[in-house]
């Protein structure tokens, strides 16, 4: 097993190493190609020069008239008498080759007779013998040039004919040697090998800086290992309940959406294909102001859903970058209204099983008194009094938990010596809204009222604690919820406060400041809206507008033929309390 380990060990290799190998394989495969590329042309190049130089060379010498006319001369003697015309021709024409050789930059010029006889040479005890090599061409008039291993070894050498009158009587030719070329081949190829040598070196570099780059970024993993990761990662991404986007802000330039899961286009009702602008006027507005925003995190409301936006800078190859987090609270919101439904309900049968414990202790006294008689008559009041007051409740609203709902904050008032008075203009079973939001809003509202309207009371000594609360429709079809109170009101400054997540009035008490905010959720989630203003007299209205939900029937016709008004005891208000219809209804 511990051999087997070690030979994975030993094969694996991270995608740095992996680079870096390629990278340096190509390198040098790359040097050595150019390196030859080079080599093959400087040789070329160098065998061209020579040629075009002793070309050039011959050519000129083949018509320079002073050595036409000495070669002119032993050619119509050299058959007459071979040596005095070589050794004239010899006499006039080998210092002049030497001073050519020795300014031209060849290594020798050779002049002959058409017979291929020398009259030069750079060796002078060659002079008379006969050249070696082509001549054909030249005796025809024809100039070329070849690679021929004379008496001087190989050597790049032009022929030229020397013409006079017409008459070809001599040859000239000049060359050099291949040593030489190949002399200036090696200085041309010292450059080019330094030259690549320095490519190569900063190519290196370079794969060096690359491989650390890529080490660190990758941790050394291998390939595979990258591939498992990535498509885990990508899993993942895909499968978190909370939506991920990772937005990019370049220097220059608008940020843009780089990276979105699944979630996060369901959430945000977005197909868009990635990259794409934050601000592109094609997203929804609400869309653009989560992508947008600046908030580390915030609340957004997005079509039917509240989106919680959670913020993370990161820094992304060098520039900023932005995590977001989008979490959908749709859900806790509806939980935490029901919750609240629960409690609401909760409270109101505590304070109804209190009060009726009250009664049975009062009715349980009379007994044992011996007072039967009274104990049955105050029985009979109070069920007939409860009885009353639930039959208009139900009647009013035909919605048994909102209608129980409302009993118990009546008992709940009752308790605190508050006295609850409700109306609807609402005829039954038309406002359609699920009853868990409608117990959330007005539970809560109900809830604040009561404690203003007591607190208020048991500050000042007034016994005139009162709140109503009414249910009826708007001019456009909509509906509406308001509950006003006898309490201290909510001074202007604090009107958009009081509504934020764990504020209060009361301070920083444990429990408190949670209600309005719940509030404030399910009337936005209901697509409605909620303020607060002064009542007449002192207190707060909290007014709640809500559009009617398309199922939930027609409005009401406005008439008041099932509205109702409930007191905590039988009887009509107080004298002097402002109604709710008086400057605060809507």
């Amino acid at each position: 097993m511990a051999r087997g380990s070690a030979a994975v060990g030993a094969r694996r290799r991270s995608v740095a190493a992996w680079v870096l190998g390629v990278q340096s394989a190509v390198l040098l495969l790359g040097g050595a190609v150019v390196f030859g590329v080079l080599a093959w042309d400087a040789q070329s190049a160098a065998h061209a020069d020579a040629e075009e130089r002793t070309t050039s060379l011959v050519l000129t010498l083949a018509s320079e008239p002073t050595l036409v006319e000495v070669v002119s001369t032993a050619h119509e003697r050299i058959a007459v008498d071979r040596d005095e015309a070589v050794a004239t021709a010899s006499g006039e024409l080998q210092p002049y080759a030497e001073q050519i050789v020795a300014a031209a930059g060849v290594d020798y010029v050779t002049v002959m007779d058409t017979d291929r006889t020398r009259y030069t040479h750079v060796d002078p005890a060659r002079i008379g013998g006969a050249f070696l090599g082509s001549i054909a061409p030249a005796l025809e008039g024809e100039t070329f040039a070849e690679v021929y291993a004379g008496t001087l070894g190989p050597s790049v050498r032009a022929v030229a004919p020397i013409v006079d009158g017409g008459e070809v009587v001599g040859l000239v030719s000049a060359g050099v040697t291949l040593e030489n070329v190949t002399g200036a081949i090696l200085l041309r190829l010292q450059l080019v090998g330094l030259v690549t040598l320095a490519v190569v070196a900063l190519g290196a570099l370079v794969t060096f800086l690359l491989f650390r780059r890529l080490h660190r970024v990758t941790g050394g993993r291998d390939p595979d290992e990258l591939a498992r990761l990535f498509a885990a990662h990508e899993a993942v991404l895909h499968s978190l309940e909370e939506g991920l986007l990772l937005v990019e802000h370049p220097r220059r330039g608008v940020a843009r959406v780089v990276l979105a899961n699944d979630r996060a286009g369901e959430l945000l009702g977005v197909t868009r294909e990635l990259p794409f602008a934050v601000d592109d006027p094609a997203l929804p507005a609400p869309v653009r102001d989560v992508l947008t925003g600046r908030e580390a995190s915030a609340v957004v409301p997005v079509a039917a859903r509240e989106l919680v936006v959670a913020r993370s800078e990161i820094e992304l190859g060098g520039r900023r970058a932005e995590i977001l987090a989008l979490r959908d609270r749709t859900e806790l919101r509806q939980l935490a209204g029901e919750l609240s439904s629960v409690r609401t309900i909760s409270d109101a049968l505590r304070a109804q099983a209190h009060e009726f414990d009250n009664r049975l202790h009062a009715i349980a006294s009379l007994i044992e008194l011996g007072r039967p008689d009274e104990a049955l008559s105050f029985a009979a009041s109070e069920r007939d009094l409860g009885q009353r007051l639930a039959d208009r409740v139900l009647h009013a609203l035909d919605e048994p938990v909102i209608a129980a709902l409302l009993l118990g904050k009546v008992a709940q008032a009752h308790e605190r010596a508050v006295e609850m008075h409700f109306e609807t203009h609402l005829a039954p079973g038309t406002h359609g809204l699920p009853p868990a939001d409608v117990v959330t809003i007005l539970g809560n509202l109900i809830d604040n009222a009561i404690e203003a309207s007591a607190v208020r009371a048991a500050r000042t000594g007034d016994r005139d604690a009162w709140i109503e609360v009414y249910l009826g429709d708007t001019e456009d079809g909509g509906l509406v919820f308001q509950v006003s109170d006898s309490g201290a009101g909510v001074a202007p400054g604090d009107r958009e406060r009081i509504f934020e997540r764990g504020f209060s009035t009361k301070g920083e008490t444990p429990g408190h400041g949670y209600g309005l905010a719940l509030v404030r959720q399910t009337v936005r989630g209901l697509g409605g809206a909620i303020e607060v203003d002064e009542a007449p007299g002192g207190g707060a209205v909290f007014t709640v507008t809500l559009p009617r939900p398309a199922a939930g029937g027609a409005a009401a016709d406005g008439t008041d033929a099932d509205a109702g008004d409930v007191g905590a005891a039988e009887g009509e208000r107080g004298a002097g309390r402002p109604r709710a219809d008086q400057g605060t209804r809507r």
